[in-house]
């Protein structure tokens, strides 16, 4: 089993030059980071599109997660960057340096879960149950969760992401502040959920390498 992510930039076309180019190396940034952290590739492709393969299908939905909300709290622009997320788990038939040339079902499933994904959703599916409906009503709360975060609000949950949810003491000492204070704030945005719903999803993982 391996891990695919279909995304592609919402309204690409009505923001100014600057942004755009801001948008699309931030984009880059993230590959190159999901790269040399979890060995995954991706690549930009048809201008405002990407798409990375995970070998390791635990580290894609935390990656994933912290693209979405990067764009979200990018400083370049006023207005949270939208982006379209589909992400799907399942075999592959080719497997090569590049995702255009690399195939197999979760290819096929991520990419058709985008086109069928409402503009700024993240969609989540495995290609052997992909027909799931209480993990596609559980994603769709999470998906309304993360885009009515302001700016700050993603910030911190990205901080929690990106320590693989540490201790409240611990992003307190990141933040500079206390524990309380961000107990209350991750507690208002719903950053357990997040949490529980991503140990969710890695339970699955395991338990499909397992058949």
């Amino acid at each position: 089993m391996i891990a695919v992510l279909t995304g592609d930039l919402v309204s690409s076309t009505k923001m100014t030059n600057e942004t755009y180019t801001n948008a699309i190396d931030s984009i880059k940034s993230h590959l190159k980071t999901a790269n040399e952290k979890y060995h995954a590739i991706g690549e930009v492709y048809r201008g405002d599109e990407f798409q990375i393969q995970y070998p390791d299908p635990i580290q894609a939905l935390k990656s994933t997660l912290l693209i979405k909300l990067a764009l979200h709290l990018a400083s370049f622009s006023t207005k949270p960057i939208q982006c379209t997320l589909s992400l799907a788990y399942g075999r592959h038939n080719i497997y090569d340096n590049k995702p255009n040339t690399s195939s197999g079902p979760v290819f096929i499933a991520s990419g058709r879960g985008l086109e069928k994904s409402q503009r700024g959703e993240l969609s989540l599916c495995f290609t052997q149950n992909d027909s799931d409906r209480e993990l596609q009503l559980l994603t769709q709360f999470l998906s309304h969760l993360l885009n009515r975060l302001t700016k700050t609000q993603a910030e911190l949950l990205y901080q929690y992401i990106d320590s693989d949810f540490a201790e409240h003491k611990k992003i307190a000492e990141i933040t500079g502040t206390t524990r309380q204070n961000i107990s209350n704030r991750l507690s208002n945005i719903g950053a357990f959920l997040v949490r529980d719903y991503t140990k969710n999803i890695n339970q699955k993982i395991m338990l499909y390498q397992t058949d």
